[in-house]
């Protein structure tokens, strides 16, 4: 395409003013020398820029009044079958570029279809952490209301050190919803989410004994991947009181393994 504008450029140079330009000194315009080729002013100048290929027809008219000023075709410089044929190629050079321009815009197209289905993705991952988080407070709300009550109406009996059912419940109950959302978090292929989920409800919602009940429960429903990876970032990122409480817990609810697991993790 930019050779053929230098080609077309090059015919232009031998168009002529009429006499009385040429006997006032002024040279040819681009709109008198488009009217002569004939041709839109517009058109002819995006031809010579090389933004537009012309059609045969203009393309013949251009050459033809250069060589009818220039007196023969030699001195034009090109020959009509060599100019023929440099527009077939810059054509060529010109849909190549536009099939290429267009794949490049699908590709765009659908990278930005994938970003805004990612962001939709996120904003709903963020809206049910924070329902989550939301029903948690409430659950641990109520919880306290009840210990309160109870505390207020006369003393717990006294709970065994293992198989301390009483407390189990309580701490079942308060996490059941967290280890249901993580779980159906997980199974749908978004480990990363679940483990979020854990993380943010230990460190805002949960006290240690109520962490310690949702790793017995998540161990309990066989989700140990969730357990194993809450009580690494557990161990690794709660104060020494919160975890020596969680591993105590662990411990006495007969769950040795990962009673040491958090510890390790703590010393890590």
């Amino acid at each position: 395409m930019r050779n053929l504008a230098e080609a077309l450029q090059a015919l232009c140079r031998h168009l002529l003013p009429d006499d009385a330009a040429r006997r006032a000194g002024k040279r040819l315009t681009q709109a008198k020398a488009a009217a002569r080729i004939p041709c839109d002013e517009s058109s002819l100048s995006r031809y010579l820029s090389g933004q537009l290929v012309p059609d045969l027809k203009t393309t013949k008219g251009l050459y033809r009044e250069a060589c009818l000023d220039a007196g023969d075709e030699h001195p034009v410089g090109i020959t009509f079958d060599e100019l023929v044929l440099l527009r077939k190629q810059a054509e060529a050079e010109r849909r190549r570029s536009s099939n290429e321009m267009a794949a490049e815009i699908d590709s765009l197209h659908g990278q930005l279809q994938e970003a805004e289905s990612e962001r939709a993705a996120l904003r709903h991952e963020v809206a049910e952490l924070k329902a989550a988080v939301a029903d948690l407070k409430a659950s641990e709300a109520g919880l306290q209301a009840r210990l309160t009550a109870q505390t207020a109406s006369g003393p717990l009996p006294v709970p065994r050190r293992r198989g301390d059912r009483q407390r189990m419940r309580r701490d079942i109950a308060a996490v059941r919803n967290l280890a249901s959302r993580a779980a159906e978090l997980d199974a749908g292929g978004r480990a990363g989410a679940a483990l979020r989920l854990l993380r943010r409800s230990a460190d805002e919602v949960l006290n240690p004994l109520e962490t310690a009940g949702l790793l017995l429960l998540l161990r309990q429903q066989q989700h140990d991947d969730l357990a194993d990876n809450l009580i690494h970032v557990y161990g690794r990122d709660q104060d020494r009181d919160d975890v020596l409480n969680v591993a105590l817990s662990l411990h006495e609810q007969g769950a040795p393994d990962d009673a040491g697991a958090v510890l390790h993790a703590a010393l890590g």
